[in-house]
C-alpha cells in the first residue's frame, strides 16, 4: 500500500459541492470539515459565487471548522428568484432555513460585501442562530468621506449596460477589486466572466441591470448598534468599492467590535491576504 493511500482527498469545488432546499429556494453550497460551523457568504457582483470568493480559504478553514460556502440566491448554482426590496431579510430567512434543514442550531457567520449584509441581518433577526460575526468589506456601514457611488460600484452597475458583458469589462472590474493587479489572471477573468453571462443570472441581475430598477436595500447602518454578537470587521485600505471609512463607522456603532485594516489590499481580503486573513479569523473565533 502506498504511503498516500489513506491521505484525505483534495478539496475541490466538485468534491465539496452540495445542494439543499431552504424554504422555497434550492441553494448550492460547498461543505468540508468538522467542528463548529462557519457559514461563509460571498459578495454580490457580476460572476460572483461562493467558491469563487472563498475557495482558496477552504483548506485552512475546514481544517478547524465545519465550513459551508454558500451561493447566494441569484448567484452561482443556487436558484435565481426575483428578489424585490428588502433582500437582506430574504437572504437571512433563506440561510436560517438552510441551517434548520442541516440541523445546525448555531454558526459563526462570515460575510463579504453583500454577504456581510446578509450576516448583519441574520444577527439582528435571528440572534440565537449566530455565534460570532465576521464582516469583510461589508455593506451596512456609512461612507464618512468616500464619494458615493464609488468607482467600483459604478463598474458593477454598468456591467450589463451598453454593449453588455465582455472579458475586458470583467478584467477592468476585477482590477478594482484587488490592489495587486498581478492577481488578475486570464484564468480568473475567464472564470468570473463565464459565470457573469449565465442566462438565468443575466435575467435576474441582482446587482442592477442597466434598464431595470434596482431594489431598495434595508438601511442596515441604522441598526448596527443592535448587534449583540462579538464582531470582527476586516477591510483593505485600498478598497475601491467600499472605502475603509465604512469600517470606522462600524467601529463606532457596533458595541462589541474590533477592526483590522490591511494596507496594499482591496475589497477581496480573503484572496489577497489569504494566510493572514485565515490566521486572524481563527484567532478571533478561538479567543475567550
Amino acid at each position: 500500500m502506498s504511503p498516500d493511500a489513506h491521505a484525505p482527498a483534495a478539496l475541490t469545488a466538485e468534491s465539496t459541492s452540495r445542494f439543499i432546499t431552504a424554504g422555497d429556494v434550492r441553494l448550492h453550497y460547498h461543505e468540508a470539515g468538522e467542528g463548529p460551523v462557519l457559514l461563509c457568504i460571498h459578495g454580490g457582483a457580476p460572476g460572483a459565487f461562493g467558491w469563487g470568493n472563498f475557495g482558496q480559504n477552504m483548506p485552512a478553514l475546514s481544517s478547524q471548522y465545519r465550513t459551508l460556502l454558500v451561493d447566494l440566491p441569484g448567484y452561482g448554482l443556487s436558484d435565481k428568484p426575483q428578489v424585490g426590496d428588502g433582500r437582506y431579510l430574504f437572504y437571512a430567512q433563506t440561510f436560517r432555513a438552510m441551517l434548520d434543514e442541516l440541523g445546525i442550531e448555531r454558526a459563526h457567520v462570515l460575510g463579504m460585501a453583500t454577504g456581510g449584509g446578509a450576516g448583519i441581518m441574520m444577527s439582528l433577526e435571528y440572534p440565537s442562530l449566530v455565534d460570532r460575526l465576521i464582516l469583510v468589506s461589508s455593506v451596512g456601514g456609512m461612507p464618512l468621506v468616500t464619494p458615493s457611488p464609488t468607482e467600483g460600484i459604478k463598474a458593477i452597475q454598468s456591467y450589463y449596460g451598453g454593449d453588455g458583458p465582455s472579458l475586458e469589462r470583467m478584467r477592468d472590474y476585477l482590477g478594482l477589486v484587488v490592489h495587486d493587479q498581478g492577481l488578475v489572471t486570464d484564468t480568473l477573468v475567464r472564470e468570473r466572466y463565464e459565470a457573469s453571462i449565465d442566462p438565468d443570472l443575466v435575467a435576474s441581475a441582482p446587482e442592477g441591470h442597466g434598464h431595470v430598477r434596482r431594489p431598495t436595500d434595508e438601511a442596515l447602518w441604522q441598526r448596527l448598534h443592535e448587534i449583540t454578537h462579538r464582531t470582527l470587521v476586516v477591510w483593505g485600505r485600498d478598497n475601491r468599492m467600499q472605502g475603509y471609512d465604512n469600517a470606522l463607522f462600524m467601529l463606532n456603532r457596533i458595541p462589541d467590535v474590533e477592526v483590522h485594516l490591511f494596507g496594499r489590499t482591496g475589497l477581496w481580503v480573503p484572496f489577497e491576504r489569504a494566510a493572514r486573513f485565515e490566521a486572524l479569523l481563527t484567532a478571533f473565533l478561538e479567543a475567550a
